[in-house]
């Protein structure tokens, strides 16, 4: 179903503003396309002020919206922090893709759970109780969410429930794939190992690469069988 696929008409893609200082307008080589999904409900603007209050500069080039808009923070030839590996220079030779999404979702339990109410690395880290329903399912953050849902019997990175990347989300995935593999000569070739902790992506292995590549506490993006699908049908287009 992806084989209609070309590489990105610039057209498509949206600007949203962000500030200069949050990243650094540097040109490095790339030579890594690596996937991300934001853990968070529809829209960009919660993502960007994350980012922006971020004593770092952390942040993707480009957040994909649910109905498949690709909106642009800044220019893919330059960089800010996205992978946090601990080696500075991945970040300067990959580009980063957000892919709004809830993430990872657990079914209520009928007790009270607390859940984080703000982003770790921000200065504060308030704890939020929420009464969990047994008919709902819950985020990261302790949303109850009534999304379409992908489930993995054995379980990926600590869950069972994730939300699906839209089909719209996943065609302007691999259409910016197909842009920056013409852009930047990066090779489309697809590798199972990308959804484990990979030691040739932390060598730099020039590719496409999933942030649950380089770290074991992170579960984006989830190994969605369309999205696998896509990621196959691009490397021969």
């Amino acid at each position: 179903m992806w084989n209609h696929l070309k590489p990105l008409n610039l057209s498509k893609i949206k600007t949203y503003p962000f500030p200069e200082k949050k990243y650094f307008k540097e040109v490095h080589k790339k030579e890594q396309l690596l996937l991300h999904h934001t853990v968070s409900g529809p829209g960009k603007e919660g993502d960007v002020a994350t980012w922006i209050k971020h004593k770092y500069n952390v942040g993707t080039c480009i957040i994909v919206a649910r109905d498949g808009t690709p909106w642009q923070l800044f220019s893919s030839k330059y960089w800010a922090y996205h992978i946090g590996a601990g080696d500075h220079d991945q970040d300067r030779r990959s580009i980063g893709i957000e892919i709004d999404n809830w993430g990872g979702l657990k079914p209520g339990t009928g007790s009270l759970k607390m859940y984080p109410h703000s982003h770790k690395y921000l200065r504060y880290f308030w704890r939020n109780p929420v009464l969990t329903s047994t008919r709902k399912y819950y985020a990261h953050y302790g949303n109850a969410v009534d999304v379409p849902m992908e489930y993995y019997p054995e379980g990926y990175r600590g869950y069972n429930y994730f939300e699906k990347y839209t089909n719209a989300q996943i065609e302007t995935v691999g259409e910016l794939l197909l842009y920056w593999r013409d852009r930047y000569k990066i090779p489309l070739d697809y590798s199972n190992t990308m959804w484990d902790v990979s030691s040739r992506a932390r060598a730099g292995s020039p590719g496409v690469w999933s942030h649950t590549s380089f770290r074991t506490d992170k579960s984006d993006v989830h190994p969605q069988p369309e999205l696998i699908d896509m990621l196959k049908t691009i490397q021969t287009l």
